[in-house]
């Protein structure tokens, strides 16, 4: 066993937050701490966002704790700052990443994308939309979760025009998620027009020519199928 170090530890408790073992990552974590291992910014951003792709909230909550009794605040670097929203925002706990997004003195496009994505994942689509006018230079992250967003609201004109200003507007390069994001778009109004669900398939079309296995693309074309299961693709 190789000497205890602190980049030893964030990497065992890193390992087991990735592979869900939440249990044992505070564990460890909490003998990290107990044998005298002061963690740094940089150690306490990466286990936050280990915590925040697995779903370990509960982790992420007691780190979050740890930071406000040792003093380490939003103040400390917009790194941490970005992993505590991302850990909330991630996993729900929408209030909570809002009034940490909110607090942070200094913001990167990290961190609004952050905030932005998982807004849009759980249907706070106004708040995206707003969000996003606060950007001063989105990147294709951004547009994914304002696309989601969109998505999930039924705002296909809204995002169809967004979609089209990406390139136009922002000079952004349009990628396969984004062009998934415009097929779900279509496929969620095929129910009500079908001429969407025409423009739908013709993107997936061009889309699959290219990448063939694309599981993106070919989980919205099952969407918008389930939507108008009586057209053949």
């Amino acid at each position: 066993m190789p000497e205890k170090s602190s980049s030893l530890w964030t990497t065992m408790v890193c390992g087991y937050a990735q592979n869900f073992c939440s249990n044992e990552a505070l564990d460890l974590f909490e003998d990290m701490v107990g044998e005298g291992f002061e963690p740094s910014g940089s150690t306490l951003a990466s286990v936050l966002s280990a915590c925040a792709r697995s779903g370990c909230l509960e982790l992420g909550e007691r780190i979050h704790e740890f930071m406000m009794v040792k003093g380490v605040g939003l103040g400390d670097g917009v790194i941490l700052g970005t992993a505590l929203v991302y850990l909330y925002a991630k996993n729900g706990a929408i209030a909570m990443a809002r009034r940490l997004f909110d607090e942070m003195s200094e913001r990167n496009v990290v961190t609004w994308n952050a905030m932005i994505c998982g807004l849009g994942a759980y249907g706070y689509v106004d708040d995206v939309l707003d969000l996003r006018e606060w950007v001063v230079v989105p990147n294709g992250v951004t547009f994914v979760g304002v696309l989601s967003a969109c998505c999930h609201a039924g705002l296909i004109d809204v995002g169809c025009e967004i979609f089209r200003s990406m390139k136009s507007v922002y000079g952004i390069e349009l990628k396969i998620q984004h062009y998934g994001c415009l097929v779900d778009l279509h496929g969620r109004g095929a129910s009500t027009n079908s001429g969407n669900t025409e423009v739908a398939e013709r993107v997936v079309k061009e889309i699959l020519a290219l990448e063939p296995q694309n599981n993106v693309v070919l989980s919205a074309f099952s969407n918008m199928q389930r939507l108008d299961t009586g057209r053949k693709f």
